[in-house]
């Protein structure tokens, strides 16, 4: 057995961290350019508090409150423009995973000087200025990945930025941070960390280390998103605890066929990131947990979650879904029929998600898939499960 596993982040979990920034940040700079959305953080009062932080802290703060969701490549433009110009040598990310991934992807453009589609995959970031990530919502786990997710507008496609210099230094998670976050939200989020660690798991670069922050990170979703949707402060602070523990997961393996499926959901039909995960999850993640490779570990995931089988997963995994109202079926999400044939062609084009799946991936798999997904949770995944 020959692996390589590498997670350099400082995690500092707990309540009440955000207040640490200015003295993590001191650490590593001393002026920041904070990267945020353009109303959460400063509506709650989040932003002030980082930015007074850093300032006792020595470090002066420049803010770049502008981040669209999905973040175009423009969009990163415009916030690089301001960090070379405010001449800063830290970026904190502040947000959920569009602030942190647009933060990492900022750190990169200035110290490399360049457009940042010169580092778009299958390129390699070779360096960036020092990132501190602070998230607002329990499911993307970008504060401590290699990766930064951005939107190519002219295509409409998802295009990442991949390189051990995007991870950050130090992630503070602080529960707090998610307590006004909208119900529908702790839903579409908490399910992207599932997505995370369901695929990690399963993924031909998993390896015996980043297996053991998958299962964990699979089994503090399904046992506590519903009970944090519903409000509960504690199943919140064990799911922040999953997305980050997801997030390491997938540092190593990577994510999947439901990455792959649900990219164009979210830059074409303008759904949720996590909601589309959650609508592709039951069968696109089916074959790959049924897979040879995957097959002799599977235990230690049924055996985490006190079930004995794919089949009685499975029932659980609809049944979350149904509780926290995810549409079941593409239709009822609002993805028209006539764009199947858009979503099949999508999908195989990402071929970096697709090789990381345990099985060969075809066209008929994916149309089998996506056709599933039409059909939705009330006809395929009752057939399918042995419901």
């Amino acid at each position: 057995m020959v692996f390589v596993f590498y997670s350099p982040t400082k995690v500092v979990f707990g309540r009440g961290s955000v207040g640490l920034i200015g003295e993590e940040v001191s650490k590593l700079g001393s002026k920041a350019l904070v990267v945020t959305g353009r109303s959460f953080a400063r509506r709650t009062g989040l932003l002030s508090r980082v930015v007074d932080s850093l300032r006792r802290g020595g470090v002066d703060a420049v803010v770049f409150d502008r981040v669209l969701p999905n973040p175009p490549i423009e969009n990163v433009a415009e916030g690089t423009d301001l960090a070379a110009r405010s001449d800063v040598d830290v970026v904190v990310g502040l947000g959920g995973g569009s602030a942190m991934d647009a933060a990492k992807a900022i750190a990169a453009a200035v110290e490399l000087g360049g457009d940042v589609r010169a580092y778009l995959y299958p390129g390699t970031v070779p360096r960036a200025l020092p990132v501190v990530a602070i998230p607002t919502t329990c499911g993307t786990g970008s504060e401590v990945t290699k990766y930064s997710i951005l939107t190519d507008t002219s295509t409409r496609r998802k295009v990442a930025m991949v390189g051990e210099a995007l991870i950050p230094r130090v992630a503070l998670v602080d529960p707090d941070t998610i307590r006004t976050l909208p119900r529908n939200l702790v839903a579409w989020t908490g399910l992207d960390a599932l997505s995370h660690a369901l695929e990690a798991f399963v993924s031909r670069a998993s390896n015996e280390i980043s297996d053991l922050f998958a299962v964990e990170a699979a089994a503090l979703v399904v046992e506590n998103l519903a009970e944090a949707y519903r409000g509960s402060r504690d199943a919140e602070e064990r799911l922040h605890l999953a997305a980050t523990l997801a997030g390491v997961a997938i540092n190593t393996g990577g994510t999947v066929l439901v990455h792959a499926l649900g990219y164009r959901l979210t830059a074409v039909h303008g759904i949720h990131h996590g909601l589309a995960n959650a609508l592709f999850l039951p069968y696109a993640i089916r074959p790959a947990l049924a897979a040879d490779s995957v097959r002799g570990k599977l235990p230690r995931l049924l055996g985490r979650l006190g079930l004995d089988s794919l089949d009685e997963f499975f029932r659980v995994l609809c049944t979350l879904l149904d509780s926290l109202g995810v549409p079941r079926s593409l239709g009822e999400a609002g993805v028209p029929r006539s764009d199947f044939s858009g979503i099949v062609e999508d999908a195989l084009s990402y071929r970096r998600n697709l090789e990381n799946m345990p099985i060969d991936v075809d066209r008929q798999l994916v149309e089998e898939v996506v056709r599933e997904a039409f059909e939705g949770r009330g006809r395929a995944c009752a057939a399918q499960l042995g419901g």
